[in-house]
């Protein structure tokens, strides 16, 4: 029953969040999602797909890349009137001139190199700079931590990382079946579920698997652990 009435609230959810732009509908379709799943205590996205494996690669930890999110100064030495701030969107783009170029996941030279590819032949001097002004790696977690809302990075983090980040209570904490939800620019939503305690209480064998690694506005949901009466 909890299944139907999830998938009710989410055709409601999708078909008023159509209105609203971009990331935003994501975003607030994500929260939205994990309270109730935080409320409901039940699997309550199993009706949806899964993140696949393959998108934790996507985030490299040991170089400087550029994800959603970022604050980025675009200058065009002999251009001066296409220089300016740019703030990464949530689909990994910003805008240039009315171009659209792809810099998450690039270095800063990186998507120097993918900007003149894109607008190059519109420059006077074959020439950019791409310089980080900031950097903030925006989750949000919920559910039975010590310190739910919103969390801030100035890195990419992996699940264990955000969770240990908003404070395990061992108490409450349902570490077996964490939920991350991630939210599409195209209104899709996707979840993961991971069992934390391996990685935290491993067996003799030591935990098995890659750690996820997170993307920028993506949700995390830790149940409460079940108490008999």
């Amino acid at each position: 029953m909890l299944n139907c009435l999830f998938t009710k609230m989410m055709s409601k959810n999708h078909t008023g969040m159509n209105r609203w732009p971009g990331w935003m509908a994501g975003l607030a379709g994500a929260l939205g999602l994990a309270a109730w799943v935080a409320g409901a205590g039940c699997a309550g996205t199993a009706g949806l797909p899964q993140i696949p494996d393959t998108e934790t690669d996507t985030i490299a930890t040991n170089t400087l890349t550029l994800h959603e999110g970022d604050g980025i100064l675009i200058t065009f030495p002999n251009n001066p009137e296409w220089s300016g701030p740019q703030t990464i969107r949530a689909d990994g783009k910003i805008t240039i001139q009315n171009f659209e170029v792809k810099v998450s996941g690039l270095t800063p030279e990186e998507a120097g190199t993918a900007i003149l590819a894109a607008v190059g032949k519109n420059l006077k001097l074959q020439q950019v700079n791409v310089t980080v002004q900031s950097s903030a790696f925006i989750l949000y977690v919920t559910g039975a931590v010590g310190r739910p809302g919103k969390l801030i990075s100035d890195r990419p983090l992996t699940v264990l990382e955000a969770v240990t980040d908003s404070g395990i209570d061992s108490t409450r904490s349902n570490l077996k079946e964490v939920e991350i939800i991630r939210a599409y620019p195209n209104g899709e939503y996707k979840y993961k579920f991971l069992n934390l305690d391996e990685i935290l209480y491993p067996s003799g064998k030591g935990p098995t698997g890659k750690p996820f690694k997170l993307k920028p506005y993506d949700t995390i949901v830790i149940k409460e652990k079940f108490k008999p009466f």
